[in-house]
């Protein structure tokens, strides 16, 4: 050992004070003794350069996950070598150490030279080192005796091995220096490992971090559940469902919360996944309905745990509600008036709409039930809510419990797995709007009355009532309290539904509105006929004004539009669907509608050149409706093109 130090000495000051390189000096030593004399470096200086506080605090700052990684590796090693002259030391990429393991009489050896934390050592401060060269060169390094550049480092041997991140950078460098007496064969091997396993350790925290993020990035309520029901991983999202901190979510009994789900057997035995599109978690005065899906975790084919994905009933009603279209159509502004009496009814609308009451909307068929409930809706602070249209006399009498209250899973014979809300559920913190409301059968009217009393639901099947926060709206073309006297509709449910009534009025008694929607409705059909101005003569004006349209705003609508397509010119001047009727203002409520009917399709293919699909949109029925009335009537398509 002496003799080797001696020898390295002596090569030492033949390159530095003889510029004299000796072949037998390591190649990377020599390239770092050049580097240092090109650097203008003093070999009789070898004190750390220290680095001011506020850039040290900085700089712990920074590197605090990788101390922290460190330290415990660094401490176990200590525990072995304590008794020797051996220290370790943790730096930063640029060599400024920042952990320091030492023991009392080494601290002061350190203190002497600088190596303390807070000082640099990378070659340009102090020379060739393992942990400087080691940063330069870019590889582990061992350094010992006179392989040092600066003279008062020739009583060290050191061992420096890097430090990288996953992606290859260099973060830091570990250091085990002492006295070069101590010099052992083993002590490279030793700090290489320790480098290695802080690199694992890096590696595992950036997993945990990305799994953060990612988890922190998924806007539903994400945590992965051990097999023995400990709660490992957790987002912010779930946390806050649960109106609860970490610790407290931590402390929770997950067997008790999912005992119906069955993980042990289903997820943790078989590997399944579960999928639940609706399930309560009770948790004490609280319960959360959510959809929940639970995925097994396997590491090296055998399941570890579980990761399970919360999503909230209220905001998968929002997406549904969004998806499916569930929004108001119209605004107040959209209602069509110059009616003194109607501007009123839309007045007290409007004001009624401020209020959570319910209300009940009666009025003929096509007087405009449906744009006032939209228009009520749009007008009240539900207006970000579902707006649920349900109507009533079109719902089959077998179904109209399972739509309009929903159904758990395995209700009955043909119900979905998975259970279904009903129209409630979906309407809730919005508005449901039971049109036809009089054709509700008997037997449903009662279950109505009671979400009526309590705003609380039960499903077919289910176990327990979920709250609900619903405006009711109602409409019905009926006489309710004729309804009630006859005992076809309920006394108690008519009360509560009657809580504010608007009652509309027909258009024979608002004549004056007759030609604003005439001139509307004329004004839609150009529009949507490019290049086409139609408009109506004086006499047909007349006739319209004059008209009884018993079927109020819907059959003068759909009478526009049969004249418009069967008039031949711009002028619309006689009623081309009654040309053979003696009596026109009759004809209204007498006409052939077959003949009518099989003109409007011969008149609609002659426009599209026998464009079936064209002539549907002109129209506004299905293309498989005109299919089946072109073999109703025998009508050749082929004949227009």
């Amino acid at each position: 050992m002496k003799q080797e130090l001696e020898k390295l000495k002596k090569n030492w000051k033949s390159h530095i004070l003889f510029n004299n390189p000796v072949d037998e000096t390591r190649g990377f030593v020599s390239e770092a003794w050049d580097r240092c004399i090109f650097m203008n470096v003093d070999y009789n200086d070898g004190y750390g350069h220290r680095i001011s506080d506020g850039e040290l605090k900085k700089l712990l700052e920074k590197k605090k996950n990788l101390i922290d990684i460190a330290r415990p590796v660094m401490e176990n090693i200590f525990e072995i070598i304590k008794q020797t002259s051996f220290s370790l030391v943790l730096t930063d990429e640029n060599g400024v150490i920042i952990h320091l393991v030492e023991n009392e009489n080494i601290h002061l050896k350190h203190n002497s030279m600088n190596f303390v934390t807070g000082t640099r050592w990378d070659e340009k401060s102090v020379g060739a080192n393992a942990i400087g060269t080691a940063l330069a060169r870019k590889k582990d390094t061992y350094m010992k005796g006179a392989e040092h550049f600066c003279i008062s480092h020739h009583a060290w041997t050191c061992s420096a091995a890097l430090i990288r991140d996953g992606s290859g950078e260099v973060i830091g460098c570990l250091d085990i220096s002492g006295s070069v007496e101590d010099d052992h064969i083993h002590t490279f091997g030793v700090v290489t490992t320790a480098a290695r396993i802080i690199e694992k350790q890096l590696d595992l925290m950036g997993s945990c971090e990305l799994m953060d993020i990612a988890f922190n990035a998924v806007l539903e309520g994400l945590f992965v559940l051990s097999r023995d029901y400990e709660p490992t991983h957790m987002n912010d999202r779930i946390v806050n469902m649960f109106e609860m901190d970490r610790e407290e979510f931590q402390d929770l009994d997950f067997r008790k919360i999912f005992k119906d789900l069955d993980l042990e057997n289903t997820v943790f035995f078989e590997g399944s996944n579960i999928r639940i599109g609706d399930y309560s978690i009770n948790l004490g005065k609280r319960k959360i309905d959510c959809l929940i899906n639970v995925s097994p975790i396997k590491v090296s084919g055998r399941i570890t745990g579980a990761v399970i994905l919360v999503k909230e009933a209220e905001q998968v009603r929002k997406v549904i509600s969004s998806i499916m279209g569930f929004r108001p159509n119209y605004t107040f502004d959209d209602i069509i008036t110059d009616d003194p009496k109607v501007k009123k009814l839309i007045e007290f609308a409007k004001k009624i709409s401020r209020t959570n009451r319910t209300v009940l909307i009666q009025g003929e068929s096509g007087t405009g039930k449906e744009i006032f409930a939209h228009s009520i809706h749009s007008a009240s602070s539900r207006s970000n809510g579902p707006f649920i249209v349900v109507n009533c006399a079109a719902l089959p009498k077998e179904l109209v419990e399972s739509e309009l209250f929903g159904y758990e899973k395995g209700a009955f014979t043909g119900a979905s797995s998975e259970g279904k809300p009903g129209k409630f559920e979906l309407a809730d913190k919005g508005t449901i709007f039971l049109d036809e409301i009089g054709e509700l059968p008997v037997e449903i009217q009662s279950k109505l009355l009671r979400i009526l009393e309590n705003q609380k639901v039960s499903r077919i099947g289910g176990r327990y009532e979920r709250n609900l926060d619903v405006r009711i709206i109602a409409a019905t073309n009926r006489n309710l309290r004729e309804e009630v006297e006859m005992r076809s509709f309920r006394e108690d449910l008519f009360f509560r539904l009657n809580v504010i009534n608007i009652t509309l009025i027909p258009l024979r008694d608002r004549k004056g509105d007759i030609l604003l929607f005439a001139d509307h409705f004329l004004k839609e059909l150009n529009g949507e006929n490019s290049g086409v101005s139609k408009y109506f003569s004086e006499e047909f004006k007349d006739l319209l004004a004059n008209g009884k349209w018993r079927g109020n705003v819907r059959e003068l609508k759909h009478f526009i539009q049969r004249e418009y397509y069967l008039s031949d010119g711009e002028k619309i001047e006689r009623f081309y669907s009654f040309k053979d009727s003696a009596n026109v203002k009759e004809a209204f409520h007498n006409e052939n509608m077959k003949h009518v009917e099989k003109m409007c399709i011969i008149e609609a293919l002659k426009a599209t050149k026998g464009n079936v699909l064209d002539a549907a949109e002109r129209l506004k029925i299905g293309k498989s409706t005109v299919y089946r009335k072109v073999k109703t009537y025998n009508i050749n398509v082929k004949s227009f093109k």
